[in-house]
């Protein structure tokens, strides 16, 4: 290891810092069973610096190879050739929020707390998130998603820790992350640096979100850059909302042709009116004196101040669909990525006189640009991601919604990181499939997808729709029942089993990636966010009595119920599954492999998918009954893999049934087509050769 290793350094802290002190964990995060003292069932009690201690010991640094640089990118370590991040197709990803994912009441006081009654975080850290490593690895993970990372806003925030998602300082790491552990001999900075090299040294690549288009509404650009941003009077603030656009109907995508309807609206226009110019160009003497008021005062709240005393504020973003109703963000602001009123817009308002104003034509500036581009803003933006690649050597990155950036930006936020590491790889905020084109186009290695919404729909046959159709997209897409932002699959119809077998369908999706929720391994059912596809009562899913009851972890304090009674079965469950996928992801990584199987006369609950190595003649075979209340029975015709695969079908052994794993089963009829039986919702995966 090099001797500047942040990972080194880390190691050499915690020895110095340690204490007698000891705190409670869950058993699932001490999966090597270091040292512990059992508290109650899923609980045990360590001395959190030997137990980190000998998790880098014994878990990480055995993994280090003399001479590699664990501070850059895998891609760059191993001296790939040049492949422009499409090593993502062949990915196992969690995605995970570091503030959530390895919170822990570790005083046993009944509530997750930043500083508990022995001086300690329950909070998640990067520190403590090494503990997860081991758990990450045997379910076959290979790359995190970390939800967003940057320096956050606790001014207007939603719930009692505010949302990651309103960034206060795009380069500065969140010191909620912080661990206590390490007292003042880390920063937060050399903890995320180490942690990344921990990650890099047993071959898990790191992610980061991005979100370049909004901000938290006290960003601290503002203090040296205030006209980046779009102002309104504090007074205005009650009256301020998404202003009615009459005769559209609801939730209406901004077009050129509805400019006359917008313009016309006179709740528009008292929107419009409600903008003020930025504070320095209110009063430049006066913005001088309070600009140097905050730089001697650095703890104050720079908008707090501002809105004292030139009484304004910036405007809170809301979505760029016309009528929709949500409120205002009131935690976030747009970026003004352009100096001028956008260009279409310039025959309703040029002789208005109006300050710059957010808008739905505005908001969507890949089809409403401005003349003016604000330079300075996007050369800015556009270094947010080399930033995290100079400094921590991060492998990918997703663009929270950079479809709906100017073209020419999106690609500079693409283009720069990609002269730095030719296989960064970035995934698009690109829901809706036919926007899989336009990604491709622009340089991105894979989309979302709209697999949340569709894989746990079952009765309508979209689960269906999404296994067999992602294979002609031309871009992978996420193979998953939820996010971060949806319903948790163990709520869905089929509640557990649903999760069961959603798990192990998405390790084989054609052109799919699996990914895995942070908290979908313990049958979580409480959403992290309600911001898709969710219900009214979705954050109510846990019992009242359960100290999170009504809390959603994007914004409050929260763990996950690690201590499950059924916490090993989805564990074991996606190790067996990695354990398959990476004895065939060669093969699973080229759709052109695949063959869709029906079952005879009665196919719709079921779903079957072959998939073929013609070098070896052996064949993969996952069969479902989605169907999460009735049996399933029939026969399966392999005619066309037969035809395709000579040898395909002279043994096979059944290696998952959720009732046993392995287990040998010989379901062939004398045509050598396959009879299945399978019970609700159960999966079969057989492993012909």
């Amino acid at each position: 290891m090099p001797e500047n290793s942040s990972l080194i350094k880390l190691h050499q802290v915690l020895k110095e810092k340690r204490t007698n002190v000891h705190y409670e964990i869950p058993a699932l995060w001490n999966r090597l069973q270091f040292a512990s003292e059992p508290v109650r069932d899923g609980v045990e009690r360590v001395n959190p610096y030997d137990f980190l201690i000998e998790t880098i010991e014994k878990a990480i640094l055995p993994h280090a190879v003399d001479g590699r640089g664990y501070h850059q990118s895998v891609a760059q370590a191993d001296g790939y050739l040049q492949t422009g991040g499409d090593w993502i197709k062949r990915a196992s990803v969690y995605s995970m929020q570091v503030r959530t994912s390895t919170s822990w009441d570790h005083d046993g006081s009944g509530y997750v707390e930043m500083e508990n009654s022995i001086g300690m975080k329950d909070t998640g850290t990067f520190v403590k998130t090494l503990a997860l490593i081991p758990h990450l690895l045997y379910m076959g993970i290979d790359t995190l998603f970390l939800l967003p990372i940057s320096q956050h806003s606790h001014k207007n925030k939603k719930g009692e820790f505010g949302s990651p998602y309103a960034v206060q300082d795009f380069f500065g790491i969140d010191e909620e992350l912080k661990e206590t552990l390490t007292g003042d001999g880390l920063t937060v900075e050399e903890e995320f640096a180490a942690f990344v090299e921990a990650c890099h040294m047993v071959g898990i690549r790191v992610v980061i979100d991005v979100i370049p288009r909004t901000c938290a509404r006290d960003n601290r650009l503002i203090l040296e850059n205030p006209e980046w941003f779009y102002w309104i009077p504090v007074t205005e603030l009650d009256y301020y909302h998404p202003p009615h656009v009459p005769g559209i109907g609801e939730n209406v995508k901004p077009e050129h042709a509805f400019l006359p309807m917008i313009y016309g609206s006179e709740d528009v226009w008292a929107h419009l009116r409600r903008f003020s110019m930025a504070p320095n160009l209110v009063d430049a003497d006066k913005w001088e004196t309070v600009r140097a008021y905050l730089l001697e005062h650095p703890e104050e709240n720079l908008l707090a101040v501002i809105e004292r005393e030139f009484g304004l504020t910036t405007a809170p973003a809301f979505s760029d669909c016309i009528n929709d109703p949500q409120p205002p963000w009131s935690d976030v602001t747009y970026f003004r990525l352009f100096l001028d009123h956008p260009t279409a817009a310039a025959p309703y308002v040029s002789e208005a006189n109006l300050a710059p104003y957010i808008l739905f034509d505005s908001i969507k500036s890949n089809q409403f640009r401005g003349d003016q581009i604000n330079e300075p803003l996007w050369a800015m933006l556009a270094d947010i991601i080399p930033h995290y690649q100079r400094e921590y050597g991060i492998d990918g990155a997703r663009i929270d919604m950079g479809h709906a950036l100017p073209v020419d930006l999106a690609q500079r936020i693409l283009q720069q990181p990609r002269e730095l590491d030719a296989n960064f790889s970035f995934i698009a905020e690109e829901l809706i499939e036919i926007g899989a084109w336009a990604a491709k186009e622009a340089g991105y290695n894979m989309i979302i997808g709209y697999g949340f919404y569709k894989e746990p729909r079952f009765d309508t046959h979209e689960t269906h729709q999404f296994v067999y159709d992602s294979r002609f997209l031309p871009l992978p897409v996420f193979a998953a029942g939820e996010t971060a932002d949806t319903r948790r699959i163990a709520t869905r119809d089929g509640g557990r089993q649903a999760s069961r077998l959603l798990t192990v369908l998405n390790g084989f999706v054609p052109n799919g990636v699996p990914m895995t929720n942070s908290g979908l391994e313990l049958y979580e059912t409480q959403p992290m966010n309600t911001g898709l596809d969710c219900r009214p009562e979705e954050a109510y899913q846990l019992f009242p009595t359960d100290p999170y009851f009504g809390k959603l972890a994007f914004f409050d304090a929260y763990q996950f119920h690690w201590d499950h009674p059924e916490r090993d079965e989805m564990i074991e469950l996606m190790h067996q599954v990695a354990e398959v996928r990476r004895r065939w992801l060669d093969v699973l990584v080229n759709p052109s492999h695949f063959e869709p199987l029906a079952m005879a006369h009665m196919d719709a609950p079921f779903i079957g998918l072959a998939w073929l190595r013609p070098d070896t003649n052996e064949t993969l075979l996952v069969v479902a009954n989605t169907d999460m209340h009735q049996p399933l029975q029939g026969k399966v015709p392999l005619d066309g893999v037969r035809r395709r695969n000579w040898n395909a079908s002279r043994f096979a052994e059944m290696v998952y049934s959720p009732t046993s794993w392995p287990y040998a089963e010989h379901s062939f009829d004398e045509n050598w087509d396959l009879w299945v039986d399978l019970k609700p919702g159960e999966v079969k995966i057989y492993e012909m050769k």
